[in-house]
């Protein structure tokens, strides 16, 4: 059977790709790596990338072998020759929503003679040491009954059977469960990892509860001759989308089960031991929902910045242009001829209409082969993500095949899959949902030197955590304890190290260790153990180094700029000799930038040291991800294993403002955790507290599905903020680059700016208002669209609760602080924020100066916008704007060029 997708693990979070002992300096001897963990999957959103640019030949094949370090396009398909489903031009696509029925009697695994066994045996699982266990992405129920009628009230009942139980720990799952008719199935045990610890089978005996006994004793509460029914009990087995026998990335057995004995006290009323075949047993069944890829031409989409009305890989109902419940859907490329080379990658044009509550996603898979081998290997996930996007707008994805590097040929493939039963109780959202695909293409470098891919998640993060946690240290990455990154090397891996400096210091050495056999192209490395403290900065980069001496690193200009990834142990503390007012060596501002690693500039921390500003920064890797790898830390119970711990807000009465910056993220802008952070620390005693938040669509995340995701009243308690909409002008919704500007009376009171809501992605700026609900004090606007709404609210208040002297305030802003477009504008901003309505002193001697003209409205541009809809009938719109009045000429070309 085929490797299933990978997909994330858990609600929220998955565990870290590699796990490993300390790493130690150039001369300490490195300890042996420890059983490594698991593979770090997560959901995620690319940045928004034009489609138009770094795109290769839109249609035909290169079929040239690439020379030494030059880029080769082997394959491009803009599909315009294409037609389903006849002409699909060696294209493949088929549907693996259909389940196998796992539960089977087989002696196998046995645990004595026939026993029940929720696995398989398949020859592929190549890193499975006995190719028998279990495959991922499995629900799988064995389902009996036994009577009551014979079962005196109050006559305890027990279930006794033999089991034994391998899978995934704390992601994969065995379940009992006795059907309540009042509240469905109840769990009554569950096993998870290697029970028992030794191998082998062991007795489980457990109480099944008496009410439900009771209940279905009593019989149908419309039979008027209660007429005893039976109690039906069932063992379920589920395993995430990673991990299990089938990849290799865990060698499991699944379950086995037998001799199960029902007894009414001492009375045995039910036995089964697997020896008289199926008998009175159900298992279940999952059919496949079908597979619905299709190409088609003018497909409507809502992206004002890019059309595309070609040949597209559609994926939906035709009927409904929607997704349908249950999809799990691949369209797989030729077989493509790959030359061996250094580095080889793909690259698509993806429409995205897929927001994070739809529980759709789609992903990507390669396989590759060599001449001579009989079979593909198996599909290999890339990057372990899988994507959303609600923009509804195109973008170019280019991944990396790391595991392609040196072979002859490779074929890829894209999934869009509903995720429900991983993320959302079994409850998706396909109306109105979907994913277009186009320009797939396949690129390979020739002869070149090692290289490295790298995931943020898989980097050290910021923390104030003191101890260690994870493992032997507190730098920790999101998803474990040691840093991970993938090198590609066709030549042969001479080397690979990771370098690391404390606060300054010289650096220390430390090998990079290979993970897993399943991950082949997977390293990993620590810092030495130890519970770092505060105001300890690790630096590092990675160097690898190939067989002929060519040696890469990252960030690849980790040598010639000396530019590193750095994490901290918060506070970072500040000079002491201080020019200005400040008191002490401790900052009194944190920047959280929880849009970190998707900016091209970090705009608000240059702004901070223009004005001479003492801020601490947090780092938030990996944001559209929702690890809870920030302050509040993520949800326990959702990620038993890597549950990033959250932040004590006594960490935090040094930090008299807090600014929080989500970007143009629409979702996992603020948790809730990291919300009760913020609520519990703004009143706190002893200073006053700011709070300024800001981004295109936090009002949007919190205020979605019935506030789902706002916290005790968050946005209008804490932010005195009324959402109204996630967009801030009625249709047609055309201004790309609107002016707010500075209320009377207010900080910016008659400031000026443009907003960059236009392309390669429409920034749909939040619509706000003041709230009702808000603690008493005084409120108002601080910045408003040309519609003279809200763009930004300002509230400040005291919390008499917790103290009669301090207040707080609280900047809300429905736009990202990067979409400023003017860079005066942007310092203006911060300063009459933090500067003047918050109070905080600068200290040190400001090295900025004010740009003018911010107390004049900035002018137009001449801008000629995409029609809409497009394609259309029978009418279309086109938007335009003029720097200044005149006349206007439009000239409209048909498809041939004629006017």
């Amino acid at each position: 059977m085929r490797r299933r997708a990978i997909a994330p693990l858990s609600f929220l979070l998955a565990s870290a790709l590699c796990s490993g002992s300390a790493g130690a300096s150039s001369n300490v001897t490195t300890p042996p790596a420890a059983d490594p963990g698991m593979a770090g999957v997560a959901r995620t959103e690319i940045p928004a990338g034009s489609p138009n640019f770094g795109a290769p030949a839109r249609a035909g094949r290169s079929l040239r072998t690439a020379t030494v370090g030059e880029t080769v396009w082997v394959f491009a398909d803009s599909l315009e020759t294409r037609t389903s489903p006849s002409n699909e031009g060696g294209w493949t696509h088929y549907d693996a929503s259909a389940k196998p029925t796992a539960w089977h009697i087989d002696t196998v695994l046995g645990c004595q003679n026939h026993s029940w066994w929720c696995g398989m045996v398949d020859s592929t699982w190549t890193y499975d040491s006995n190719r028998a266990g279990y495959d991922n992405d499995w629900i799988q129920d064995l389902r009996n009954s036994f009577p009551t009628s014979g079962i005196a009230p109050g006559t305890p009942v027990t279930l006794s059977f033999k089991s034994h139980f391998d899978a995934e720990p704390n992601y994969d799952y065995g379940f009992v469960e006795i059907y309540d008719p009042d509240n469905s199935w109840t769990r009554i045990f569950q096993f998870t990892g290697r029970v028992p610890s030794t191998g082998g089978c062991d007795t489980v005996t457990l109480a099944v509860p008496d009410s439900i006994v009771a209940k279905l004793r009593a019989g149908a509460p419309d039979d008027t001759t209660h007429t005893p029914l039976p109690v039906s009990f069932r063992f379920r087995f589920t395993s995430d989308v990673a991990y299990s026998s089938a990849d290799g990335l865990y060698d499991g057995d699944g379950w086995v089960i037998d001799n199960v004995t029902i007894k009414a006290g001492s009375s045995v009323i039910f036995f089964d031991n697997a020896e008289g075949g199926m008998g009175a047993w159900t298992r279940t069944t999952t059919p496949g929902v079908g597979d619905y890829f299709f190409l088609r031409r003018n497909v409507l989409t809502e992206d004002f910045c890019v059309a595309n009305q070609s040949n597209v890989w559609t994926d939906w109902n035709a009927i409904f242009q929607s997704l349908v419940s249950g999809l799990d859907n691949f369209v797989v490329t030729p077989p493509i001829a790959v030359h061996r080379s250094s580095a080889v990658f793909e690259s698509f044009d993806v429409y995205r209409n897929l927001p994070l509550n739809s529980c759709f996603y789609y992903h990507t898979n390669f396989r590759t082969k060599n001449i001579g081998d009989a079979h593909w290997s198996a599909w290999i996930d890339p990057t372990f993500f899988v994507y959303y996007g609600g923009s509804k707008d195109w973008a170019r994805q280019t991944i990396s095949l790391a595991a392609a590097v040196g072979k002859d040929s490779v074929q890829v493939e894209l999934g869009l899959r509903d995720y429900a039963n991983v993320f959302c109780d079994g409850v998706s959202s396909p109306a109105n949902t979907y994913a277009l695909f186009d320009n797939i293409a396949v690129g390979v470098v020739g002869q070149a030197g090692p290289s490295f891919i790298v995931r943020d998640l898989d980097l050290f993060n910021d923390t104030f955590q003191t101890t260690p946690f994870f493992r032997d240290d507190n730098f920790n990455t999101p998803l474990g304890d040691s840093a991970v990154v993938q090198v590609s090397a066709s030549r042969g891996l001479q080397s690979a190290n990771m370098f690391y400096r404390l606060n300054g210091g010289s650096f220390n050495s430390v090998p990079l260790q290979k993970c897993l056999p399943a991950l082949p192209t997977h390293f990993f490395a620590d810092v030495p153990p130890g519970s770092y403290a505060p105001n300890t900065t690790v630096e590092y980069y990675f160097a690898a180094t190939d067989s002929q001496n060519s040696t890469a690193y990252y960030p690849s200009d980790a040598i010639t700029n000396q530019r590193y990834r750095s994490a901290s142990i918060l506070p970072v503390k500040h000079p002491i000799n201080l020019p200005l007012q400040c008191s002490d060596s401790l900052a009194s501002i944190l920047f959280v930038n929880h849009f970190a690693g998707r900016e091209a500039q970090t705009y608000m921390t240059q702004n901070l040291n223009m004005l001479g500003m003492k801020y601490d920064t947090w780092e938030v890797n990996g944001p559209t991800s929702g690890i809870g790898n920030c302050l509040g830390g993520s949800d326990p119970a959702a990620v038993p294993t890597y549950h990033w711990p959250g932040t004590d807000v006594g960490n935090l009465l040094q930090y008299s403002t807090i600014i929080w910056n989500s970007g143009d993220l629409q979702a996992f802008t603020i948790t809730k955790q990291d919300q009760a952070v913020i609520q519990s620390w703004v009143q706190q005693p002893g200073r006053n507290r700011n709070f300024w938040i800001m981004g295109d669509d936090v009002g949007t995340d919190l205020m979605a599905n019935n506030q789902a995701n706002n916290y005790n009243g968050f946005l209008g308690f804490t932010c005195g903020t009324l959402w109204l909409r996630s967009v801030w002008e009625n249709p047609p919704q055309d201004t790309l680059h609107p002016v707010v500007k500075g209320v009377a009376g207010g900080p910016l009171a008659g400031r000026f700016m443009h907003l960059n809501g236009g392309c390669p992605i429409l920034n749909t700026f939040d619509l706000i208002t003041l709230s009702s609900q808000a603690n008493s004090g005084k409120s108002g606007l601080l910045l408003t669209y040309p519609n003279s709404f809200a763009a930004a609210t300002r509230y400040a208040t005291d919390y008499n609760t917790f103290s009669a002297t301090d207040s707080a305030r609280v900047v809300f802003a429905g736009f990202g602080f990067n979409v400023v477009e003017e860079g005066g504008e942007r310092l203006n901003l911060v300063k009459s924020i933090v500067q003047n309505y918050f109070k905080e002193p600068n200290c040190y001697l400001a090295s900025a100066v004010e740009e003018g003209g911010g107390s004049e409205a900035p002018s137009f541009r001449n801008i000629l916008g995409q029609n809409m809809p497009n394609p259309f009938n029978p009418e279309t719109v086109i938007h335009y704007s003029l720097a200044q009045a005149g006349p206007v000429v439009l000239r409209i070309y048909n498809v041939n060029g004629a006017l």
